[in-house]
């Protein structure tokens, strides 16, 4: 009997390990892409760019407020705003670290649902297919 965990089990488990590393106050996520052939291709975690102070050292307008002060969501993008993030999300790292070509058929997981912008990305990629947890915990999957 092989009690080994499904490739799709496997590679969330990967993302959640990834989402370790991120760089966040208020929401740590991971991503990994992986091939067809189940190879991992790419990882990535939400954060800023290496030469830059980070959320987590109090470079973030939006990771000096709380999810109460500041909803989760809404519009993060507005450099004038308090709600304003820094970071680059997760699957925006994974994609940025791939090889274009190995995306073709690909699968990425990521730990909680893409927002519309990083969704939008990855729907003009060659990848097949997205697996994700929602703010439930519940799993999902969706074509690309």
């Amino acid at each position: 009997m092989d009690d080994r965990p499904g490739w799709d089990h496997w590679a969330l488990n990967i993302a959640q390990a990834v989402s370790t590393r991120a760089d966040c106050t208020r929401r740590r996520v991971g991503a990994v892409i992986l091939g067809e052939r189940h190879n991992i291709i790419s990882i990535g975690y939400n954060g800023t760019a290496p030469s830059r102070t980070g959320c987590l050292d109090g470079g973030c307008p939006r990771g000096r407020h709380d999810t109460s002060e500041i909803a989760p969501g809404g519009n993060y993008s507005d450099p004038t705003s308090q709600a304003y993030c820094i970071a680059t999300h997760a699957e925006m790292n994974a994609l940025v670290r791939a090889k274009h070509e190995a995306l073709y058929g690909a699968t990425m997981y990521v730990t909680n649902e893409p927002c519309n912008d990083c969704a939008k990305i990855i729907g003009n990629t060659p990848i097949h297919r997205i697996i994700f947890i929602d703010k439930d915990g519940k799993q999902h999957s969706r074509l690309v």
